[in-house]
């Protein structure tokens, strides 16, 4: 068997940018991330100070709402004390309707929604739809269909935003 040293130069290389950029980061305030959920693709986003209301589609850092601490957290789906990376999926005036089989904004199915985690532990479930009000937006993640997000939570304060998200490098 024959070792192929390119592949691995190509990841340390890959994680070497992103330590020197966790490290400049945390000199220069955060503003770059490495996204390591499945919720989203994987890799590293810039995040850039949010001025004015959050629009759809847009990817956004928030801070988890209490509630769900222990579910982000206590499951350890996180480590602890950091935000989330989410699409915008709703904005006011939008409806959202969630039942135990389908999640949907607007009349459009987003995806499916479950009973339990990938662990079969319970998760909360929404029932029935909800107009987003203003000063409120729905997180959804776009890139896995089992991601705990705006279909379990409901519409979060558009105050958790902490900062609009753009991929830099990201891997699908």
């Amino acid at each position: 068997m024959k070792f192929d040293p390119v592949p691995m130069k190509k990841t340390l290389l890959v994680l070497s940018v992103f330590l020197i950029l966790q490290i400049v980061s945390s000199v220069v305030g955060k503003r770059y991330w490495i996204n390591i959920t499945d919720s989203e693709p994987l890799g590293l986003y810039r995040m850039t100070k949010l001025e004015r209301s959050p629009r759809r589609g847009e990817m956004v850092f928030l801070t988890i709402p209490e509630p769900y601490h222990q579910y982000f957290y206590g499951r350890k789906w996180l480590p602890a004390g950091l935000p989330l990376l989410k699409h915008v999926g709703a904005v006011p005036g939008d409806l959202f309707c969630s039942q135990y089989s389908s999640f949907a904004v607007n009349g459009t199915v987003i995806g499916p929604v479950y009973r339990t985690d990938s662990a079969g532990l319970p998760v909360p479930h929404l029932a029935g739809c909800q107009q987003i009000v203003e000063g409120e937006f729905l997180p959804v993640a776009t890139h896995i269909n089992r991601s705990f997000d705006g279909r379990y939570m409901g519409p979060v304060s558009a105050t958790r935003i902490i900062g609009l998200a753009s991929p830099i490098l990201v891997f699908p």
